[in-house]
């Protein structure tokens, strides 16, 4: 299966990055989960990822069939994806 940014996953290392990521999501038009703990790192929620069933990103602990990457990793799929 080809790398895309809707199939992998970026651990967050710090509030910061996850506020980075969020911000990234904003400003390359694709959907979040807007609601205020959608990006904060709660306890075993600290994976940034897409959710398929609603279509947005999010910080959650579910990462099931999906491959890890870095911040810069995932900035590169998003060049390639969009």
């Amino acid at each position: 299966m080809e790398k895309t940014i809707y199939n992998v996953y970026v651990v967050m290392e710090s509030q910061e990055q996850s506020d980075r990521m969020k911000q990234l999501c904003i400003d390359n038009g694709l959907l979040i989960w807007d609601i205020e703990l959608g990006f904060e790192l709660l306890m075993d929620e600290v994976n940034f990822n897409f959710h398929i069933d609603s279509e947005e990103f999010f910080v959650s602990s579910n990462i099931e069939d999906k491959t890890q990457e870095t911040e810069t990793e995932f900035i590169e799929l998003l060049k390639t994806t969009k």
